[in-house]
């Protein structure tokens, strides 16, 4: 409506400045031309108004047609961004399905890598102990086969140890010798010591027979009590027998024999190889040796 009053203000300054511009007109002729053209301008301002209210109607029908259209517009392009929200979303999960199955598929070779290269290490290893494993048993083995050896050589040792020390429990055993002054039967202090060493022995031995022999030197006895080496030899083993019985030797065990000068131990040329010579032997004689 304040449309359509503008129109007719317009309209009318219009008209106005047309009659200016034509001259000036009488009361007479502006009333005819009033009555002439007022209704007709009425007419078409009646008919601009209905023109511009039809108008009005088009524009508000468009105008709601335009807001549906932009409201459904609107709508759809929600719709659409919500789609391709989901879609994205969708295909952003599809692509993390993805990657997390072939994280999975990297990690599970990496894993069965590293497990390959463990079980290499560990079969290397394994391999490495068997070699020295082996080695150890061989060398056990030949330290074993050595010890069985040298078991039977000491068998064999001990066996031999064992005959030679029956053979020499059944030989005669020298125990100890003392030397006499020349063409003298006593005993000297350095005699009795020796015999007194070996008095536990005898009196242990209590199977074993006791031999004591006399020897000389072979120098000729040319006076005394003693008319020849042989019966010196003889004195000198009696004096240490009768000195072994005092000691508690049992007498019956004991046999004393004279040899003279027939089995000598040093030179008999020498001062100091006589020495040697003029001597008594005491030898133990286990039961069944043969002197």
């Amino acid at each position: 409506m304040k449309n359509i009053t503008v129109f007719t203000i317009m309209a009318l300054l219009g008209v106005v400045l047309v009659v200016s511009g034509c001259g000036k007109l009488d009361q007479e002729e502006f009333e005819m031309w009033k009555n002439e053209h007022v209704p007709a301008m009425a007419q078409a301002d009646s008919n601009l108004s209905e023109k511009i209210t039809m108008l009005d109607g088009k524009v508000d029908g468009q105008k709601a047609d335009v807001m549906e259209e932009i409201s459904r517009a609107k709508d759809e392009a929600i719709a659409a961004s919500q789609q391709g929200d989901a879609d994205t979303i969708a295909a952003a999960s599809q692509k993390a399905k993805e990657q997390d199955v072939q994280l999975r598929e990297d990690l599970t070779k990496a894993i069965n890598l590293e497990g390959e290269k463990a079980i290499e290490v560990a079969k290397a290893e394994d391999a490495k102990l068997q070699k020295q494993f082996t080695a150890l048993e061989e060398a056990n083995k030949a330290q074993s086969d050595e010890i069985k050896m040298l078991r039977t050589q000491l068998m064999e040792v001990e066996g031999s140890v064992a005959k030679v020390e029956k053979e020499a429990a059944a030989k005669p055993m020298l125990l100890v010798t003392v030397n006499f002054v020349s063409g003298q039967t006593g005993l000297s202090s350095e005699a009795k010591s020796m015999l007194d060493g070996i008095t536990e022995k005898l009196m242990t031995n209590t199977e074993a027979k006791i031999v004591v022999v006399g020897h000389t030197d072979g120098s000729p006895v040319l006076r005394g009590t003693y008319r020849s080496n042989w019966d010196l030899s003889q004195a000198r083993a009696n004096s240490a027998a009768k000195y072994l019985k005092e000691k508690g030797i049992d007498a019956d065990r004991i046999h004393s024999i004279g040899k003279a000068h027939t089995e000598p131990v040093a030179p008999q040329n020498t001062s100091a190889g006589r020495a040697k010579n003029r001597r008594v032997e005491i030898i133990l004689l286990p039961e069944g040796a043969i002197m």
